[in-house]
């Protein structure tokens, strides 16, 4: 989401390959990132085996018709805590919030359909919600703005996020990280399908998914488990708990980014790994990792293990990595709050590392990333599905910042197995189902989140140059809890209104630093 009117900004659409600035439009806003979704033809060979033959887009002859359906449940959610037993909705006799209000009218919705015609006009999809009791009108609030539609050149969907707004019509007080009744949000999530006909034939298109959350601010950095992490891991995953192991590793491909990642995290929070020749990716490192085994060994001994009993949330491990807080466990036959954790697709190519059981195709340098008109049509499907995805983080989850624990639940995911691998989303699941059971609103949970949860979205402490020309590491929301008294009402509030005017967080090539980019003044603090 982005609160700018000047453009947007296209999400990721090849591996490592970050969405180019500038992130602020011309009105010092916050652009809105646009996820494109594009069609395939997709030819069975006689051995079934699937191969994409072409991309197909606006011809003559071929007519497409975009349909996107989009919900925000929020309001009408299980409470965080509901039952009181601090657990995150596992328990069916939590409250709701809002109780005693109309659920249906607390859902905001839309849909809206969009012809495949080069640069077509946009379409903007709004809804309304209404905090009111079965059959009175209450407190209605219309024209909460959830995405626009778009095409672009070729007639490829853009669906742009709306502009992250956030109120309570009857300015309720904002104390709670996420349980706020009276509040609603336009984050939202739902279904994109697609009508083709080629001809006189229609041809059938299998539907995507879109969610529409809040802004990444260090697009440069990931988080040391992504959701494409947590939804290999599902596809993986048979419906009776049997787990698919990965038959081989590649050092460049499977655990450098695992190195990498973790590294990075110190550009966006103060107590993270990765400084000098201590990094896990520094050269030094890397060529003792190659030589001693026993080197990793003890780095893979440090860590998690998955459905690791934590005795409280937002608490990270003493001894342990990732350096990230205790949350929500996803299996639901295990402990409710755990330790983060690698996943074990993850662990096991690290294990296969540790042995020497792996294809040592390091070239010296970390390899430049391709970009997406430079990759085989064949592999660019799954091209766009990763890129987005390893945007996004994967844990921990309380809630969870684009997504809950149901991420890493089977169950989220395409009931046939072969839709699962290509991270499809369950279609019998309603609009609004990823996101409902996150924090109301967002900028509340986005205020009370600056330690170890998802540094890689949201900035903890980062590197700031000051006047002087001297650079040392700040708060990165600072001016947010400004406030007198310190309340968390006051901090919450804070966020709803500044928090575009926060950094982002970009490399500087040139240096191959990490510092702020855009930020506006916030309470007098720059």
């Amino acid at each position: 989401m982005g609160d700018s009117k000047d453009g947007f900004i296209i999400g990721p659409e090849a591996p490592g390959v970050v969405p180019e600035g500038p992130f602020r439009g011309k009105d010092d806003g916050i652009k809105p990132q646009g996820a494109r979704f594009r069609i395939f033809q997709v030819d069975i060979d006689a051995n079934e085996n699937e191969k994409v033959v072409r991309e197909v887009t606006g011809s003559p002859d071929a007519q497409i018709e975009w349909t996107v359906a989009l919900a925000n449940r929020k309001a009408a959610a299980q409470q965080i805590f509901g039952d009181g037993s601090g657990t995150l909705t596992r328990n069916t006799a939590a409250k709701f919030r809002n109780a005693g209000l109309d659920r249906a009218k607390l859902v905001i919705s839309a849909a809206a359909t969009i012809k495949n015609a080069a640069a077509a006009p946009p379409k903007r999809m709004s809804g309304s919600i209404a905090f009111a009791k079965a059959r009175s009108v209450g407190h209605r609030v219309a024209d909460i703005e959830l995405a626009t539609l778009r095409t672009d050149d070729g007639g490829r969907l853009i669906v742009v996020g709306g502009p992250g707004t956030a109120g309570s019509p009857e300015n309720t007080k904002l104390e709670r990280f996420a349980d706020n009744d009276g509040w609603y949000d336009s984050v939202s999530d739902g279904p994109v399908s697609a009508t083709l006909r080629i001809g006189k034939t229609v041809h059938p298109v299998i539907p995507a998914w879109v969610v529409v959350t809040v802004p990444r601010f260090a697009p440069g950095v990931y988080g040391v488990v992504t959701w494409f992490d947590q939804a290999v891991n599902m596809a993986r995953t048979s419906e009776d708990g049997t787990f698919d192991p990965p038959r081989t590793t590649s050092f460049v491909q499977d655990v450098y980014p695992i190195l990498k990642r973790a590294d990075a995290l110190s550009h966006v929070h103060a107590t993270a790994h990765g400084h000098g020749a201590s990094a896990f990716t520094s050269p030094e490192r890397l060529e003792e990792f190659r030589r001693n085994a026993e080197a990793r060994r003890n780095l893979l001994g440090l860590l998690v293990r998955p459905n690791q009993e934590a005795p409280l949330f937002e608490l990270p491990p003493k001894m342990g990595m990732p350096k990230l807080n205790s949350g929500a466990n996803p299996d639901p036959k295990g402990p409710t709050v755990t330790f983060m954790s690698l996943t074990r697709y993850q662990l096991a190519h690290l294990q296969h590392w540790t042995i020497g059981d792996f294809a040592d195709d390091w070239p010296g340098a970390e390899p430049k990333p391709t970009g997406f008109d430079k990759i085989p049509v064949a592999d660019q499907p799954q091209a766009l599905s990763r890129a987005a995805l390893e945007a996004c983080v994967g844990g921990p989850f309380f809630p969870g910042i684009e997504g809950t624990y149901d991420i890493a639940r089977i169950s989220t995911y395409h009931p046939e197995r072969y839709l699962r691998q290509d991270f499809r989303i369950d279609p019998r699941l309603p609009a609004g189902s990823l996101t409902e059971k996150m924090a109301l609103p967002w900028q509340a949970d986005f205020a009370d989140c600056n330690d170890f949860w998802w540094p890689s979205q949201r900035p903890v402490r980062v590197t700031v140059t000051t006047k002087d020309g001297e650079r040392t590491k700040l708060e990165w929301s600072r001016g947010i809890d400004d406030t007198k008294p310190k309340t968390p009402n006051a901090r919450h509030r804070n966020m709803v209104s500044f928090w575009s005017r926060l950094a982002f967080i970009v490399r500087d090539d040139a240096t191959d630093t990490y510092g702020e980019q855009g930020r506006l003044v916030i309470n007098g603090k720059s």
